[in-house]
Protein backbone atom coordinates (compact mmCIF):
# COMPACT_ATOMS: atom_id res chain seq x y z
CA UNK A 1 0.00 0.00 0.00
CA UNK A 2 1.45 3.51 -0.97
CA UNK A 3 2.41 5.55 2.41
CA UNK A 4 -0.01 8.37 1.01
CA UNK A 5 -2.63 5.90 1.05
CA UNK A 6 -1.64 3.91 4.59
CA UNK A 7 -1.78 7.50 6.66
CA UNK A 8 -4.44 8.67 5.60
CA UNK A 9 -6.48 5.05 6.76
CA UNK A 10 -4.74 4.71 9.81
CA UNK A 11 -5.07 8.39 10.63
CA UNK A 12 -8.53 8.75 9.55
CA UNK A 13 -9.88 5.64 11.33
CA UNK A 14 -8.47 6.79 14.85
CA UNK A 15 -9.21 10.77 14.39
CA UNK A 16 -12.70 8.95 13.80
CA UNK A 17 -12.58 6.74 16.89
CA UNK A 18 -11.61 9.66 18.57
CA UNK A 19 -14.61 12.03 17.82
CA UNK A 20 -17.03 9.03 18.28
CA UNK A 21 -15.65 8.71 22.12
CA UNK A 22 -16.52 12.40 22.48
CA UNK A 23 -19.69 11.74 25.15
CA UNK A 24 -16.86 9.13 26.82
CA UNK A 25 -16.43 11.96 29.88
CA UNK A 26 -19.38 14.43 29.65
CA UNK A 27 -21.26 12.45 32.52
CA UNK A 28 -17.94 11.80 34.76
CA UNK A 29 -17.25 16.08 34.34
CA UNK A 30 -20.90 16.63 35.00
CA UNK A 31 -21.36 13.95 38.14
CA UNK A 32 -21.03 16.04 41.04
CA UNK A 33 -23.47 18.75 39.66
CA UNK A 34 -26.00 15.99 38.96
CA UNK A 35 -25.92 14.50 42.72
CA UNK A 36 -27.18 17.94 43.43
CA UNK A 37 -29.49 18.63 40.43
CA UNK A 38 -31.12 15.46 40.35
CA UNK A 39 -30.35 14.62 44.64
CA UNK A 40 -28.79 11.26 43.87
CA UNK A 41 -25.62 9.43 45.82
CA UNK A 42 -22.74 8.26 45.24
CA UNK A 43 -23.72 4.93 44.42
CA UNK A 44 -26.60 5.84 41.94
CA UNK A 45 -23.85 7.79 40.22
CA UNK A 46 -22.03 5.02 39.78
CA UNK A 47 -24.77 2.77 38.62
CA UNK A 48 -25.22 6.07 35.50
CA UNK A 49 -21.39 5.35 35.41
CA UNK A 50 -21.54 1.55 34.69
CA UNK A 51 -24.84 1.73 32.57
CA UNK A 52 -22.34 2.66 29.85
CA UNK A 53 -20.64 -0.45 29.99
CA UNK A 54 -23.22 -2.33 30.64
CA UNK A 55 -24.72 -1.19 27.19
CA UNK A 56 -21.01 -1.90 25.70
CA UNK A 57 -21.19 -5.44 26.95
CA UNK A 58 -25.00 -6.40 25.96
CA UNK A 59 -24.09 -5.35 22.42
CA UNK A 60 -20.33 -5.80 21.78
CA UNK A 61 -21.47 -9.80 21.26
CA UNK A 62 -23.62 -9.25 18.13
CA UNK A 63 -21.84 -5.94 16.82
CA UNK A 64 -17.65 -7.54 16.98
CA UNK A 65 -18.96 -11.12 16.17
CA UNK A 66 -20.48 -10.04 12.96
CA UNK A 67 -17.38 -8.70 11.97
CA UNK A 68 -16.20 -12.01 11.28
CA UNK A 69 -18.87 -12.38 8.67
CA UNK A 70 -19.52 -8.43 7.35
CA UNK A 71 -17.26 -5.58 6.70
CA UNK A 72 -16.76 -4.13 9.44
CA UNK A 73 -17.76 -0.16 8.46
CA UNK A 74 -21.72 -1.38 8.16
CA UNK A 75 -21.68 -2.30 11.70
CA UNK A 76 -19.69 1.12 12.74
CA UNK A 77 -21.92 3.49 10.58
CA UNK A 78 -24.81 2.25 12.33
CA UNK A 79 -23.25 2.21 15.93
CA UNK A 80 -22.66 5.73 15.36
CA UNK A 81 -26.30 6.21 15.00
CA UNK A 82 -26.80 4.99 17.81
CA UNK A 83 -24.08 7.69 19.82
CA UNK A 84 -26.06 10.52 17.88
CA UNK A 85 -29.09 9.07 19.77
CA UNK A 86 -27.03 8.18 23.01
CA UNK A 87 -25.86 12.19 23.48
CA UNK A 88 -29.29 13.85 22.14
CA UNK A 89 -31.40 11.94 23.75
CA UNK A 90 -29.30 12.41 27.28
CA UNK A 91 -29.75 16.08 26.92
CA UNK A 92 -33.03 16.58 26.23
CA UNK A 93 -34.90 13.58 27.82
CA UNK A 94 -33.19 12.40 30.72
CA UNK A 95 -34.24 13.61 34.09
CA UNK A 96 -33.60 11.11 36.53
CA UNK A 97 -31.11 8.10 37.27
CA UNK A 98 -33.44 6.11 34.96
CA UNK A 99 -33.14 7.88 32.03
CA UNK A 100 -29.77 8.64 32.39
CA UNK A 101 -28.98 4.84 32.58
CA UNK A 102 -30.80 4.37 29.41
CA UNK A 103 -29.28 6.91 27.25
CA UNK A 104 -25.74 6.31 28.59
CA UNK A 105 -26.09 2.36 28.15
CA UNK A 106 -27.11 3.49 24.50
CA UNK A 107 -24.09 5.45 24.44
CA UNK A 108 -22.35 2.45 25.60
CA UNK A 109 -23.40 0.22 22.99
CA UNK A 110 -22.32 2.90 20.39
CA UNK A 111 -18.95 2.45 21.58
CA UNK A 112 -19.06 -1.64 21.08
CA UNK A 113 -20.02 -0.91 17.28
CA UNK A 114 -16.96 1.51 16.41
CA UNK A 115 -13.95 0.81 19.10
CA UNK A 116 -13.01 -2.91 18.49
CA UNK A 117 -15.07 -2.73 14.54
CA UNK A 118 -12.90 0.20 13.96
CA UNK A 119 -9.57 -1.99 14.62
CA UNK A 120 -10.75 -4.24 12.38
CA UNK A 121 -11.37 -1.68 9.45
CA UNK A 122 -7.71 -1.31 10.39
CA UNK A 123 -6.26 -4.83 10.68
CA UNK A 124 -8.17 -6.01 7.77
CA UNK A 125 -6.67 -3.91 5.11
CA UNK A 126 -2.91 -4.42 6.41
CA UNK A 127 -0.76 -6.99 6.27
CA UNK A 128 2.09 -8.31 7.89
CA UNK A 129 4.00 -6.76 11.17
CA UNK A 130 1.56 -3.38 10.37
CA UNK A 131 -1.34 -5.45 11.59
CA UNK A 132 -0.15 -5.86 15.10
CA UNK A 133 1.66 -2.67 15.64
CA UNK A 134 -1.27 -0.81 14.30
CA UNK A 135 -2.82 -1.91 17.52
CA UNK A 136 -0.88 -0.28 19.74
CA UNK A 137 -1.62 3.35 18.67
CA UNK A 138 -5.41 2.47 18.07
CA UNK A 139 -5.67 1.56 21.39
CA UNK A 140 -3.83 4.91 22.18
CA UNK A 141 -6.25 6.74 20.30
CA UNK A 142 -9.02 5.80 23.16
CA UNK A 143 -7.07 7.60 25.55
CA UNK A 144 -6.78 10.62 23.43
CA UNK A 145 -10.51 10.58 23.23
CA UNK A 146 -10.79 10.06 27.18
CA UNK A 147 -9.02 12.93 27.32
CA UNK A 148 -10.44 15.24 24.73
CA UNK A 149 -13.55 14.15 25.68
CA UNK A 150 -13.12 15.33 29.38
CA UNK A 151 -11.86 18.96 28.27
CA UNK A 152 -14.60 19.27 25.65
CA UNK A 153 -17.14 18.11 28.18
CA UNK A 154 -16.14 20.40 30.98
CA UNK A 155 -15.55 23.75 28.32
CA UNK A 156 -19.01 23.56 26.76
CA UNK A 157 -20.67 22.37 30.40
CA UNK A 158 -19.01 25.76 31.90
CA UNK A 159 -19.81 28.03 28.43
CA UNK A 160 -23.33 26.22 27.26
CA UNK A 161 -24.56 24.18 30.01
CA UNK A 162 -24.35 19.78 30.51
CA UNK A 163 -27.50 19.73 27.76
CA UNK A 164 -25.02 21.33 25.33
CA UNK A 165 -22.38 19.12 26.45
CA UNK A 166 -24.48 15.98 25.66
CA UNK A 167 -25.81 17.04 22.78
CA UNK A 168 -22.78 18.25 20.85
CA UNK A 169 -21.07 15.24 22.20
CA UNK A 170 -23.90 13.05 20.51
CA UNK A 171 -23.52 14.55 17.20
CA UNK A 172 -20.08 14.05 17.28
CA UNK A 173 -20.47 10.09 15.87
CA UNK A 174 -22.13 11.83 12.70
CA UNK A 175 -18.44 12.81 11.70
CA UNK A 176 -17.11 9.58 13.19
CA UNK A 177 -18.97 7.81 9.90
CA UNK A 178 -17.92 10.82 7.29
CA UNK A 179 -14.38 10.59 8.55
CA UNK A 180 -14.03 6.19 7.99
CA UNK A 181 -16.05 6.88 4.69
CA UNK A 182 -13.07 8.94 3.59
CA UNK A 183 -10.11 6.96 5.45
CA UNK A 184 -11.50 3.87 3.58
CA UNK A 185 -12.66 4.76 0.18
CA UNK A 186 -10.72 2.76 -2.29
CA UNK A 187 -9.03 0.84 0.28
CA UNK A 188 -10.90 -3.11 0.19
CA UNK A 189 -10.29 -5.42 3.26
CA UNK A 190 -8.12 -8.45 2.47
CA UNK A 191 -9.89 -11.31 4.77
CA UNK A 192 -7.60 -14.03 6.22
CA UNK A 193 -7.87 -17.48 4.37
CA UNK A 194 -10.81 -19.27 6.57
CA UNK A 195 -10.45 -22.14 8.85
CA UNK A 196 -11.05 -25.69 7.43
CA UNK A 197 -14.41 -27.03 8.60
CA UNK A 198 -17.78 -26.19 9.07
CA UNK A 199 -18.47 -22.42 8.90
CA UNK A 200 -18.70 -20.69 12.47
CA UNK A 201 -21.93 -18.65 13.36
CA UNK A 202 -20.49 -15.01 13.95
CA UNK A 203 -22.28 -15.06 17.71
CA UNK A 204 -20.51 -18.42 18.26
CA UNK A 205 -17.84 -17.16 20.72
CA UNK A 206 -16.94 -20.45 22.10
CA UNK A 207 -13.61 -21.00 20.12
CA UNK A 208 -12.71 -17.61 22.01
CA UNK A 209 -13.01 -19.35 25.37
CA UNK A 210 -11.15 -22.55 24.61
CA UNK A 211 -8.42 -20.55 23.65
CA UNK A 212 -6.34 -20.35 26.61
CA UNK A 213 -3.53 -18.01 25.57
CA UNK A 214 -5.99 -15.60 24.47
CA UNK A 215 -8.06 -15.91 27.53
CA UNK A 216 -5.39 -15.15 30.12
CA UNK A 217 -4.76 -11.87 28.35
CA UNK A 218 -8.50 -11.56 28.21
CA UNK A 219 -8.83 -11.95 31.94
CA UNK A 220 -6.26 -9.65 32.84
CA UNK A 221 -7.90 -7.07 30.51
CA UNK A 222 -11.07 -7.42 32.47
CA UNK A 223 -8.95 -6.50 35.24
CA UNK A 224 -7.44 -3.69 33.61
CA UNK A 225 -10.97 -2.36 32.84
CA UNK A 226 -12.17 -2.57 36.30
CA UNK A 227 -9.30 -0.21 37.35
CA UNK A 228 -8.98 2.16 34.41
CA UNK A 229 -12.62 2.61 33.79
CA UNK A 230 -13.56 3.48 37.49
CA UNK A 231 -10.35 5.72 37.97
CA UNK A 232 -12.00 7.89 34.83
CA UNK A 233 -15.32 7.53 36.16
CA UNK A 234 -14.22 9.13 39.46
CA UNK A 235 -11.41 11.16 38.46
CA UNK A 236 -12.64 14.63 38.22
CA UNK A 237 -15.15 13.91 41.30
CA UNK A 238 -11.92 13.18 43.76
CA UNK A 239 -9.67 16.10 42.15
CA UNK A 240 -12.78 18.28 43.10
CA UNK A 241 -12.53 16.52 46.53
CA UNK A 242 -8.50 17.43 46.91
CA UNK A 243 -9.04 21.05 45.38
CA UNK A 244 -11.42 21.63 48.22
CA UNK A 245 -9.14 20.72 50.70
CA UNK A 246 -7.15 23.08 49.84
CA UNK A 247 -8.84 25.91 48.51
CA UNK A 248 -11.70 27.93 49.70
CA UNK A 249 -12.89 29.38 45.88
CA UNK A 250 -15.05 26.83 43.60
CA UNK A 251 -12.74 24.21 41.38
CA UNK A 252 -14.49 25.56 38.76
CA UNK A 253 -13.28 23.92 35.20
CA UNK A 254 -9.97 22.98 36.95
CA UNK A 255 -11.14 19.60 37.48
CA UNK A 256 -12.08 18.87 33.98
CA UNK A 257 -8.78 20.20 32.85
CA UNK A 258 -6.33 18.18 35.01
CA UNK A 259 -8.30 15.16 34.16
CA UNK A 260 -7.88 16.21 30.59
CA UNK A 261 -3.98 15.99 31.21
CA UNK A 262 -3.77 13.46 33.87
CA UNK A 263 -5.65 10.74 30.83
CA UNK A 264 -3.76 12.00 27.89
CA UNK A 265 -0.16 10.76 30.03
CA UNK A 266 -1.95 7.29 29.18
CA UNK A 267 -1.58 7.53 25.34
CA UNK A 268 2.15 7.63 25.23
CA UNK A 269 2.31 5.09 28.25
CA UNK A 270 0.08 2.53 26.06
CA UNK A 271 2.16 2.74 23.27
CA UNK A 272 5.71 2.62 25.41
CA UNK A 273 4.37 -0.56 27.50
CA UNK A 274 3.42 -2.01 23.79
CA UNK A 275 6.69 -1.58 22.04
CA UNK A 276 8.68 -2.15 25.18
CA UNK A 277 6.43 -5.66 25.42
CA UNK A 278 7.16 -6.75 21.98
CA UNK A 279 10.78 -6.83 23.22
CA UNK A 280 11.11 -7.47 26.52
CA UNK A 281 8.29 -10.25 26.94
CA UNK A 282 4.95 -9.49 26.83
CA UNK A 283 3.76 -11.54 29.95
CA UNK A 284 6.59 -10.26 32.55
CA UNK A 285 5.93 -6.93 31.63
CA UNK A 286 2.27 -6.77 31.77
CA UNK A 287 2.61 -8.58 34.82
CA UNK A 288 5.25 -6.18 36.78
CA UNK A 289 3.26 -2.80 35.56
CA UNK A 290 0.27 -4.34 36.90
CA UNK A 291 2.19 -4.84 40.21
CA UNK A 292 3.44 -1.05 40.24
CA UNK A 293 -0.25 -0.21 39.40
CA UNK A 294 -1.32 -1.80 43.19
CA UNK A 295 1.34 0.28 44.62
CA UNK A 296 0.54 3.58 42.65
CA UNK A 297 -3.43 3.41 43.24
CA UNK A 298 -3.02 3.17 47.17
CA UNK A 299 -0.80 6.08 47.24
CA UNK A 300 -2.81 7.92 44.98
CA UNK A 301 -5.59 7.18 47.75
CA UNK A 302 -3.19 8.30 50.51
CA UNK A 303 -2.34 11.37 48.82
CA UNK A 304 -5.87 13.27 49.24
CA UNK A 305 -5.74 15.32 52.08
CA UNK A 306 -2.31 16.40 50.96
CA UNK A 307 -1.53 19.51 49.00
CA UNK A 308 -3.45 19.61 45.23
CA UNK A 309 0.18 19.58 43.50
CA UNK A 310 0.96 15.66 46.04
CA UNK A 311 -2.50 14.52 44.49
CA UNK A 312 -2.01 15.56 40.95
CA UNK A 313 1.57 14.47 40.62
CA UNK A 314 0.55 10.49 41.97
CA UNK A 315 -2.36 10.49 39.76
CA UNK A 316 -0.71 10.79 36.71
CA UNK A 317 1.87 8.24 37.70
CA UNK A 318 -0.52 6.09 38.39
CA UNK A 319 -2.63 6.67 35.64
CA UNK A 320 0.04 6.39 33.32
CA UNK A 321 0.85 2.66 35.04
CA UNK A 322 -2.71 1.68 34.53
CA UNK A 323 -2.64 2.51 31.10
CA UNK A 324 0.93 1.27 30.12
CA UNK A 325 -0.61 -2.48 29.67
CA UNK A 326 -3.49 -1.43 27.67
CA UNK A 327 -2.34 -1.71 24.33
CA UNK A 328 0.01 -5.15 24.86
CA UNK A 329 -2.89 -6.94 26.06
CA UNK A 330 -4.82 -6.22 23.26
CA UNK A 331 -1.97 -7.01 20.75
CA UNK A 332 -1.26 -9.96 22.53
CA UNK A 333 -5.21 -11.20 22.71
CA UNK A 334 -5.14 -10.40 18.36
CA UNK A 335 -1.71 -12.40 18.31
CA UNK A 336 -3.05 -15.20 20.29
CA UNK A 337 -5.98 -15.39 17.92
CA UNK A 338 -6.42 -18.08 15.97
CA UNK A 339 -7.50 -17.18 11.68
CA UNK A 340 -11.16 -16.91 11.67
CA UNK A 341 -11.35 -16.18 15.14
CA UNK A 342 -10.09 -13.01 15.50
CA UNK A 343 -13.45 -11.18 15.54
CA UNK A 344 -14.77 -14.03 18.23
CA UNK A 345 -11.70 -13.55 20.24
CA UNK A 346 -12.18 -9.70 20.09
CA UNK A 347 -15.55 -9.63 21.11
CA UNK A 348 -14.71 -11.91 24.35
CA UNK A 349 -12.09 -9.54 24.77
CA UNK A 350 -14.41 -6.82 24.40
CA UNK A 351 -16.65 -8.31 26.61
CA UNK A 352 -15.04 -9.39 29.76
CA UNK A 353 -12.64 -6.55 29.51
CA UNK A 354 -16.37 -3.77 29.55
CA UNK A 355 -17.76 -5.87 32.01
CA UNK A 356 -15.09 -5.41 34.17
CA UNK A 357 -15.15 -1.54 33.25
CA UNK A 358 -18.91 -1.71 33.83
CA UNK A 359 -18.42 -3.26 37.08
CA UNK A 360 -15.74 -1.03 38.53
CA UNK A 361 -16.90 2.50 38.71
CA UNK A 362 -20.11 0.79 40.37
CA UNK A 363 -17.93 -0.66 43.10
CA UNK A 364 -16.32 2.24 43.55
CA UNK A 365 -19.25 4.32 44.13
CA UNK A 366 -20.26 1.94 46.90
CA UNK A 367 -17.15 1.97 48.53
CA UNK A 368 -17.52 5.85 48.51
CA UNK A 369 -21.15 5.52 49.59
CA UNK A 370 -19.88 3.51 52.71
CA UNK A 371 -17.08 5.02 53.32
CA UNK A 372 -18.93 8.41 53.92
CA UNK A 373 -19.32 10.36 50.59
CA UNK A 374 -17.22 12.27 48.33
CA UNK A 375 -16.45 14.46 50.93
CA UNK A 376 -14.43 12.16 53.07
CA UNK A 377 -10.79 11.34 52.60
CA UNK A 378 -11.48 7.90 54.46
CA UNK A 379 -13.78 6.48 51.80
CA UNK A 380 -11.63 8.11 48.78
CA UNK A 381 -9.09 5.45 50.32
CA UNK A 382 -11.23 2.96 50.13
CA UNK A 383 -12.30 3.68 46.40
CA UNK A 384 -8.57 2.99 45.16
CA UNK A 385 -8.16 0.24 47.77
CA UNK A 386 -11.48 -0.99 45.41
CA UNK A 387 -9.90 0.07 42.22
CA UNK A 388 -6.80 -1.62 42.68
CA UNK A 389 -8.33 -4.56 43.08
CA UNK A 390 -8.15 -4.72 39.26
CA UNK A 391 -4.77 -4.71 38.99
CA UNK A 392 -4.48 -7.44 41.22
CA UNK A 393 -6.90 -9.41 38.87
CA UNK A 394 -4.77 -8.62 35.70
CA UNK A 395 -1.63 -10.52 37.87
CA UNK A 396 -3.41 -13.06 38.71
CA UNK A 397 -4.98 -14.07 35.50
CA UNK A 398 -1.55 -13.50 33.33
CA UNK A 399 0.36 -15.27 35.76
CA UNK A 400 -1.50 -18.24 34.20
CA UNK A 401 -0.97 -17.64 30.65
CA UNK A 402 0.10 -21.19 28.95
CA UNK A 403 4.07 -21.43 29.40
CA UNK A 404 4.48 -18.50 31.67
CA UNK A 405 7.28 -19.16 34.24
CA UNK A 406 8.79 -21.77 31.77
CA UNK A 407 12.33 -20.58 31.44
CA UNK A 408 11.90 -20.39 26.91
CA UNK A 409 8.23 -18.85 27.41
CA UNK A 410 7.06 -17.04 24.34
CA UNK A 411 6.67 -13.39 25.24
Amino acid sequence: MHSKRLWRLIGGVILAEIFSMAGFSTFAVTLVDFTRIWQIDPTQAGWISGAYFVGYVAAVPLLVGLTDRFDARRIYYGASLLGIGGGVGFAWLADGQAGAMLFRALAGASLAGTYMPGLRILTERLGGPARLRVVAYYTASFGIGVSLSFLSSGWLTQLLGWQAAFAISGLCSAAAIGLVALATAGIPAVSDPAPAGPRRHPLDLRPAFRNREALAYILAYCGHCWELFALRAWLPAYLVFAWQQSHSAPAGTAAAQWSTMIVLIGVPASIIGAEVSSQRGRVRMIRAIALASCVAGLLAGLSGNLSFGAVVAALFIYNFLVTADSGALTTGALAAARPGEQGATLAVHSILGFLGGGVGPVIVGWGLHMGGGITQGKAWLAAFVLMIAGSALATLAISHRPGFGRKKAAP
